[in-house]
């Protein structure tokens, strides 16, 4: 009998020992949105696909999607509903655009638009980087629209669907207290907390703004992150709890990318593997 019980804790203990040997589960494969640049022939999605946690991409598809104007630009990723899809701008920088757009794909590589949705602001002259915020049931997209009647007067204003599809949308809400002239705004919600990542278009600057008010007021300006010359902030949240950022270099080119554990200490900037690639999102595939 002791021998028997000598051999059970032996077996045990190997048992355990397997067990403790197994690898870690992979990280979650991410895919990110983009386009390439500002050459006509590079304003179309394209999709990069990551196993690595976010550090480096491989092309998944060129979709030589761009569509209506033929021009697709800054687009933002959703998998919602079994579906996939991007909102983007529609017109390079350089081109007045009143409206924003939303196309969905139940493969990622074939896509169709469903929406134009105007901006409802008036005298707009650009309507850029529509970037999706899900809270609870409710999709919205915070959209950065400036109207031809003022300088430096860009401001994030908040769209909510009205219906599952996604093609029917409310008009705009200011994000009242985030200032003026502020660029490609993404939120992110951690608790009580709203956090908002901001290119202030004057200092070239990316800002972290939070409120715990709502996502519409109440809006405080956190400070500067990194040096200037960054755009396009975009969030995802790793499997281990971290935050990533990623950034558009837009000066010389490139994706860079921190972390976070509180979304408010970062680490440095780290360039990402990502050929060709610009401002877009990333998500959980």
């Amino acid at each position: 009998m002791k021998a028997l019980r000598s051999m059970m804790v032996v077996l045990a203990v190997l048992a355990g020992a397997l067990v403790g040997a197994q690898p870690a589960s992979a990280a979650t494969a991410l895919v990110y949105a983009t386009f390439k640049g500002d050459a006509a022939a590079d304003e179309e999605l394209w999709l990069y696909q990551s196993t690595n946690g976010g550090t480096s991409y491989g092309v998944l598809a060129d979709t030589n999607f761009r569509g209506p104007t033929g021009v697709l630009r800054d687009p933002s990723i959703l998998k919602y509903n079994g579906r996939y899809f991007i909102a983007y701008t529609v017109q390079s920088w350089t081109t007045n655009s009143t409206y924003f757009n939303i196309a969905s794909s139940t493969n990622l590589t074939t896509w169709t638009n469903i929406a134009s949705v105007q901006s409802g602001i008036a005298s707009t002259k650009y309507t850029w980087a529509p970037e999706f915020y899900v809270e609870g049931s409710s999709v919205k997209l915070i959209v950065s629209v400036a109207a031809s009647t003022c300088s430096s007067c860009f401001r994030p204003y908040v769209y909510t669907a009205q219906n599952a599809a996604l093609t029917s949308w409310s008009g705009p809400a200011q994000m009242w207290g985030l200032g003026t002239n502020h660029i490609d705004t993404f939120v992110v919600k951690s608790g009580s907390t709203w956090h908002a990542f901001t290119k202030n278009e004057t200092t070239k600057y990316i800002e972290h703004w939070t409120t715990t008010a709502h996502l519409t007021e109440g809006w405080v300006n956190r400070g500067n992150l990194w040096t200037s010359g960054y755009e396009g902030p975009s969030l995802v949240k790793l499997d281990d709890g971290r935050w990533r950022i990623y950034v558009d270099k837009y000066t010389n080119g490139g994706i860079w990318t921190a972390t976070s554990s509180d979304l408010n200490s970062w680490t440095g900037l780290s360039a990402v593997t990502c050929a060709g690639c610009r401002h877009g999102t990333a998500i959980a595939k």
